[in-house]
C-alpha cells in the first residue's frame, strides 16, 4: 500500500510509548485506553534522561493515556511542553481492539477492514497528516505515539 502524502523534512525524535499490560500480553489495545505500566514508567524515565540535552523544543503526543502519561514523565526530564495531537492517536481496530495480532491483522495491512476499524490506508494517510502537524511545531520535536504511527512515517519516507 502507497501513502501518498509527504513528510515535512525536518529533525525529530519519535519515541513509543512506555509498555503496557496489554502490549506485555501481545494484544493490540488500539483505541482502548490502557496505561503504562511500572516497567512502562521506568522506560519513560530511562528515555527523559537520555533525551536532557537535546534540545526538545516540543513535545507532541497522542492524547491517549499511554502515549501522554509517557509524554508527561519525559517532559519532566527535559522541561519541553507538550501538545496533543488527535491524529497521532493508534489505530482502531473496531471489534478487534484488543486482541491479539494474528491472521486479521496481516489481512488489515492489505485492505481487509474489520467491522467498525479504520481502515489501513485511512489510517496511514492520518498518521502522516498528524506528523507533519507535529513537525510544524517549534523542534526538534519529540513525537510519542504508537508503534503503527511510526509504521505510517516510515511507509511515507520510503
Amino acid at each position: 500500500m502507497t501513502v501518498t502524502a509527504n513528510l515535512h523534512p525536518t529533525r525529530f525524535f519519535f519515541l513509543n510509548h512506555g509498555e503496557t499490560d496489554w502490549d506485555r500480553d501481545g494484544r493490540l489495545a488500539g483505541r482502548i485506553n490502557a496505561p503504562v505500566n511500572d516497567r512502562g514508567i521506568a522506560q519513560a524515565r530511562r528515555a527523559g534522561e537520555m533525551l536532557r540535552g537535546s534540545g526538545i523544543g516540543t513535545i507532541c503526543s497522542s492524547p491517549q493515556d499511554r502515549a501522554l502519561m509517557t509524554a508527561e514523565i519525559v517532559a519532566a526530564h527535559i522541561h519541553a511542553p507538550i501538545v496533543t495531537i488527535e491524529g497521532l492517536r493508534d489505530c482502531c481496530f473496531g471489534s478487534l481492539d484488543g486482541a491479539l495480532g494474528g491472521d486479521w491483522l496481516d489481512a488489515w495491512r492489505h485492505g481487509v477492514t474489520p467491522d467498525g476499524a479504520e481502515s489501513a490506508r485511512n489510517f496511514l494517510s492520518r498518521g502522516v497528516r498528524a506528523m507533519n502537524l507535529a513537525l510544524q511545531r517549534p523542534g526538534p520535536v519529540l513525537i510519542v505515539a504508537h508503534p503503527a504511527i511510526y509504521v505510517a512515517f516510515q511507509r511515507a519516507a520510503g
